[in-house]
């Protein structure tokens, strides 16, 4: 009995040590011997037509900055067409579009709030251009960001594009401090995903797709997860951009607020991966599904194998390694909560800030899988923008 249990714990460790450092660690050697890259320079290239669309509800706020950027992004204008659609706003998101009409920004504007997904659907029927851009309202690109995008498309096997999400933090909690800590993480193996050719998600707010492959979207999907993996189902290559840069400002979000968006976010992302079933076939899409299961589905059911962890641990401890492990479980934990509430403080330290951030991402993973398996809504689309 003592045997099966050491079997379990360390087997838990060892998936837990996998998609934390294993799975990286192997992108990272992969990375360096092979690389998928697409011919950047070729004479006969000629720009596309784009559709930057911007999905907004109740975005006053940050609705006209967003549009400002939009026009003076660097990229020939009769070439581009920008498109707000409002899920059924309420406040004078609607309105603010309005008063740029003149500048040739078209508004579909939806009396209800149908969902984000839905909504691009609407917006995608109004588009002319070769590339749908994807972009949030509360996002800046880069100048140049539309032409870094692009350039990918003179690749017939690229079929998506995203770009580098960047955070800045005015004020700086606890909560956007984890953010920030996940995000860099989750750069690193998307730049290293890229090179290799198995990029497995997308970025919401700076994503480009060829207008010829993009299907209408499920109501119940997240659009960032489920465009590259309908790309790459169609045989088309995702690819990361780095230097196609959007700039994005932490607002200063409670832990709950933040639970509730990542919750959310599983949610919709583990019935996306449902929806593409077909991606995870590991002889037909070998690097696709490898990508899949140990970037996203492996690390859905952390939560799981920790609480598995824990219950062995208990049961072992009687014996001094294991009282060691169980104590170091506790102190983990402890930091964890402390790190919660110290966001009455302010920022908490690191040593904080990591166990805090590690907590709440993985019981956001244990509820959003839950609602998922036992048939549950991800609740509707309601960006979070806090003060």
């Amino acid at each position: 009995m003592t045997t099966a249990l050491q079997v379990f714990f360390w087997a838990s460790v060892g998936l837990i040590a996998y998609v934390y450092f294993g799975y990286p660690a192997l992108l990272f050697l992969l990375s360096r011997w092979r690389k998928v890259q697409s011919p950047l320079r070729r004479d006969d290239f000629e720009e596309p037509t784009v559709s930057l669309i911007i999905a907004a509800h109740n975005e006053e706020q940050v609705i006209a900055q967003k549009l400002e950027n939009s026009l003076v992004l660097d990229y020939a204008r009769d070439k581009l067409e920008i498109i707000v659609v409002s899920d059924g706003s309420t406040d004078l998101t609607p309105k603010i579009v309005r008063d740029y009409r003149d500048q040739n920004v078209l508004l579909v504007d939806l009396p209800q709030n149908v969902g984000k997904a839905c909504a691009q659907n609407e917006a995608v029927k109004e588009t002319s251009g070769d590339i749908l851009l994807f972009t949030d309202a509360n996002v800046s690109l880069q100048q140049d960001a539309i032409r870094r995008l692009v350039r990918h498309f003179q690749d017939d096997a690229v079929g998506c594009v995203i770009g580098r999400v960047t955070y800045t933090n005015e004020a700086e909690t606890g909560v956007s401090q984890a953010e920030g800590i996940y995000w860099r993480y989750e750069l690193f193996l998307r730049h290293k995903e890229s090179r290799i050719g198995n990029l497995v998600a997308g970025s919401g707010p700076i994503m480009a797709v060829r207008h010829c492959i993009f299907e209408s979207l499920d109501p119940g999907i997240s659009e960032d997860f489920v465009l590259p993996m309908k790309a790459a189902i169609k045989g088309y290559r995702t690819v990361y951009e780095p230097e196609a840069v959007s700039e994005e400002r932490l607002f200063q979000v409670t832990a709950q607020d933040m639970l509730k968006t990542r919750i959310r976010t599983t949610t919709l992302d583990t019935r996306s991966v449902f929806l593409c079933r077909a991606i995870l076939n590991p002889f037909r899409y070998p690097l696709h599904s490898w990508g899949l299961i140990s970037h996203k589905i492996l690390r859905w059911k952390i939560p799981y194998f920790l609480i598995v962890l824990f219950i062995v641990n208990l049961l072992l401890a009687d014996h001094p390694l294991y009282r060691l492990t169980m104590a170091l479980q506790m102190v983990f934990y402890a930091l964890a909560v402390v790190g919660y509430l110290w966001q009455e403080k302010g920022k908490p330290p690191r040593v904080l800030g990591i166990p805090f951030s590690f907590c709440l991402v993985n019981l956001a993973a244990l509820v959003g899988v839950a609602l998922f398996v036992l048939g549950k809504k991800a609740g509707q689309w309601s960006p979070i923008r806090g003060s």
